[in-house]
């Protein structure tokens, strides 16, 4: 079964190419200068979308050196505490919505110190399964297409964001044994 698998998906993407020169084959479509049009549209794209990209990156790494993330998190350290609750965690769920890299190095570091199968480790993990890059894709999806009113997109997301990693810690935390 393991070859079987194994086989189809090394033949997968070549099938699924040669199905798609075929049918513009059939079509007579000019497959070359679509793919060419296709790529110039894509960077005109690109080009479009760099500052709204540049612009949270700097964000967070402001957020990141000025402090203002671990004044942050002193200030609700006791609470956590109370709750049972690590304060990477809610480092975790800071930065999640910010930044999908820095929240994936943090959870790298709290597998590699606690373990996968721990609680941390486990809860961890949730939130970063359950939860979304929301600021990036927030800027990334109105940095490419014009809303007239983007009002609740913004607070729709962060309500969506909060309930993810709030049933992620009562999860982890709470019925993990």
């Amino acid at each position: 079964m393991y070859q079987l698998f194994s086989t189809l998906s090394q033949w997968a993407i070549p099938i699924l190419l040669l199905a798609i020169f075929g049918a513009a084959l059939r079509k007579k479509v000019a497959v070359y200068e679509v793919f060419i049009q296709g790529a110039l549209e894509g960077l005109k794209i690109t080009v479009k979308l760099t500052p709204y990209i540049l612009a949270i990156f700097v964000a967070v790494g402001i957020f990141r050196s000025s402090g203002a993330l671990n004044l942050f998190i002193a200030a609700f350290k006791p609470l956590l505490q109370l709750c049972g609750i690590h304060p990477d965690l809610l480092t975790l769920g800071l930065l999640k919505p910010l930044s999908g890299s820095a929240a994936l190095g943090i959870t790298a570091d709290l597998l590699s110190k606690y373990g996968p199968d721990s609680k941390l480790g486990l809860t961890a993990s949730m939130i970063q399964g359950s939860s979304e890059t929301t600021f990036y894709i927030y800027s990334l999806y109105l940095g490419a297409i014009p809303v007239k009113d983007s009002r609740h997109i913004l607070l729709t997301g962060l309500v969506c964001e909060t309930v993810a990693i709030l049933l992620a810690l009562i999860f982890g935390l709470g019925l993990v044994r």
